[in-house]
């Protein structure tokens, strides 16, 4: 039997924590809620690379090939396990390594770091807090660029991403008193070297695109993260087969043609390879077929190009309705079914290029904290957004903007590490 999906990671806004693991679920439904857990142990991380590929067998007598990420299920912990008083950075104990504690609003976690040896409270979530607007006529505006060029790595169709981000570059627009261009990326791979080239300005990312280009020379710095309804701030993948294609489970794609979405590419490869591993499946074992998109998986699919595809939850979720635009809208979703979801992913960074004046860099990221969120699109108009319909960036379930820093991402840094993802370098 497999456990329940589950990733615990801290804070996006907290800085220099422990880095969490993935855990998968071939169950299919709704997705899960996050579940913070526990456990008595900890694996330093160079025997858990040693055992990256350890072979079980379970009650039923079979035997499955699973990641050092998966020896690790950690049962909830009761919030009274520490003193009243804890703070982010507090230390603690091996015994009470994986259990977490209240504080006020505040909720944290024993967690231990591979770089520091040791082991510290890290924040899990926090009280909102508010951000101070900027009045931005009184900013120095010296070395502002004339323009100011957003884009985002293609999770759809360039003309339905442009759509969907006319209320953020209106919103620029009118905030910044500049021309604000969209860039439109035809791949992840594009987006990644304009970044490199300073040709785009701030960038909404896939969390391995996001590493990917900064380990590759892009001078961007995160600004804030997207956030939920319920304020969550992850996503996950889906494999989709056909109902009829009589696969049930991510090892049933053995010898089968899997559509991914590109190489650098979060939730469209990187976390399905570590699920494939998980599965007990290598290179060769099936075909991987790359389609560019999260959409143009699902299209692929419903044309017969592949057995099965892999792609986020919020391609999924738009089969088969108007959200889906002119390439999904007419998939009929009955046709499909979902066979396996991931564990919760951290939703990628916006950032902006490091190299622009400090000023424009914070009121960009003044506007994308206070103002890129649904309550002023509304107020605004922004989007043709009412109290009953909003869209302010990808889809209808983001609200917000929060503040992330880089550390947020040492959780997808560890999945290219037990994968060995030649990808995480390119």
């Amino acid at each position: 039997m497999h456990r329940p999906c589950r990733l615990t990671f801290p804070h996006p806004s907290a800085a220099g924590r422990s880095p969490a693991r993935f855990v998968h679920s071939q169950v299919s439904g709704p997705a899960l809620p996050p579940q913070r857990s526990s456990s008595n142990h900890h694996i330093p991380k160079e025997e858990e690379m040693t055992m990256f590929k350890k072979i079980i067998r379970n009650k039923a007598g079979r035997v499955a090939v699973v990641s050092a990420a998966l020896m690790m299920a950690m049962p909830v912990v009761s919030a009274g396990a520490q003193a009243a008083s804890t703070k982010a950075g507090d230390k603690c104990t091996k015994a009470q390594y994986g259990k977490s504690t209240k504080t006020g609003a505040n909720q944290f976690k024993c967690t231990y770091s591979t770089k520091t040896k040791r082991y510290t409270w890290t924040l899990l979530s926090a009280a909102p807090t508010t951000v101070p607007a900027i009045d931005l006529t009184k900013l120095d505006k010296t070395g502002w660029p004339a323009k100011f060029v957003v884009g985002g790595v293609p999770a759809d169709q360039v003309a339905v991403m442009q759509t969907k981000w006319s209320g953020l570059i209106n919103l620029f627009k009118d905030e910044l008193g500049i021309p604000v261009e969209f860039y439109p990326g035809t791949s992840y791979a594009a987006v990644i070297e304009a970044s490199i080239a300073n040709k785009v300005d701030m960038v909404a990312w896939g969390a391995m695109s996001y590493i990917v280009a900064k380990q590759n020379g892009a001078k961007i710095e995160p600004l804030g993260i997207t956030q939920q309804t319920g304020g969550t701030t992850f996503y996950t993948s889906r494999l989709i087969t056909r109902t009829t294609s009589g696969i049930s489970s991510i090892a049933g794609v053995r010898g089968k043609t899997v559509c991914f979405v590109a190489e650098t590419s979060t939730s469209g490869n990187l976390v399905p390879t570590e699920g494939v591993l998980a599965a007990g499946l290598t290179t060769g074992t099936y075909t991987k077929r790359f389609s560019g998109t999260h959409t143009n998986s699902m299209v692929d699919l419903n044309n017969n190009q592949c057995d099965a595809a892999f792609m986020q939850e919020a391609t999924w979720a738009s089969v088969g309705t108007a959200a889906g635009g002119a390439s999904l809208s007419g998939i009929t979703a009955s046709d499909f079914k979902e066979i396996w979801k991931s564990g919760p992913i951290p939703n990628g960074p916006f950032t902006i290029r490091g190299t622009l004046p400090a000023t424009f860099k914070a009121a960009v990221k003044n506007i994308l904290l206070t103002k890129l969120n649904k309550d002023y699109f509304i107020s605004k108009g922004y989007n043709g957004c009412t109290s009953s319909s909003c869209i302010i960036v990808e889809d209808a379930s983001t609200t917000g903007f929060i503040a992330v820093t880089d550390s947020y991402y040492d959780t997808i840094r560890r999945v290219c590490e037990a994968t060995k993802s030649t990808a995480c370098k390119a």
